[in-house]
């Protein structure tokens, strides 16, 4: 399908970059329309977003635009980890077990698995897209694509039901430098103690971290991030 191959840029309801050999902060979550207050709320912070570019150029710019991204996504977030009434399918643990398990298995065969960070009703994960056999590199689009849709047919399984398990879109942040990974880290991790539903990183144990990274869950380092994102 055409829409699923690769594109340095793409726009749905989001614009989507993917810079060739880029890593990737990927949000992802369960299909549930969003209340009156948060699109508004989101919707402001757009329009803000779209008069302010008009006054800065150059580095500026930049800068304004990668806050902006940081600042819209942790709103969204925020709203994700204390929305009760969402689905919560993934708290059940033999579903967010088929989440992790396929997490795993497109791990060295269409991308570069760093972490992940299941929660009850959206899923974290840092990854860096490999590429295909014909040098192409497998496109975001394509990867949610595969994971979202062996994913749901398993989740629906478990719940006795039919019908969309995902929302159609994800959110994805190509990483900068080394200091926006270990940012997009640590907010990953400490994700769960930030949405109060553990005291520590150690004790979610639906998130993972890569060994090849070396950075336990648990570090000083990761704890002390929670008060800095």
């Amino acid at each position: 399908m055409d829409n699923l191959k690769y594109k340095y840029f793409y726009k749905r309801n989001l614009p989507h970059y993917q810079p060739e050999n880029g890593i990737f902060a990927i949000t992802f979550r369960l299909a549930f329309s969003l209340p009156k207050e948060i699109v508004e709320t989101l919707q402001a912070e757009k329009e803000d977003f779209d008069r302010n570019i008009l006054i800065f150029k150059g580095k500026k710019l930049q800068d304004y635009k990668n806050e902006f991204g940081q600042k819209y996504f942790e709103t969204f977030d925020a709203f994700l980890d204390k929305y009760l009434k969402s689905p919560m399918w993934l708290a059940t643990d033999s579903i967010a077990e088929k989440v992790k398990e396929s997490l795993h298995f497109l791990d060295k065969r269409m991308y570069e698995l760093f972490a992940f960070c299941i929660m009850p009703n959206h899923v974290h994960m840092i990854i860096k897209p490999l590429k295909e056999n014909n040098n192409k590199y497998y496109s975001i689009a394509n990867i949610m694509y595969t994971l979202k849709r062996f994913t749901a047919n398993e989740c629906n399984k478990v719940l006795g039901r039919k019908g969309q398990v995902w929302h159609n879109e994800s959110y994805d942040h190509f990483i900068r430098n080394e200091k926006d990974f270990e940012y997009q880290l640590y907010y990953l991790i400490n994700n769960p103690v930030k949405a109060k539903l553990i005291d520590k990183p150690d004790n979610w144990k639906f998130s993972w971290i890569n060994d090849e990274l070396n950075v336990s869950r648990d570090s000083d380092l990761v704890n002390t991030s929670t008060s800095e994102c």
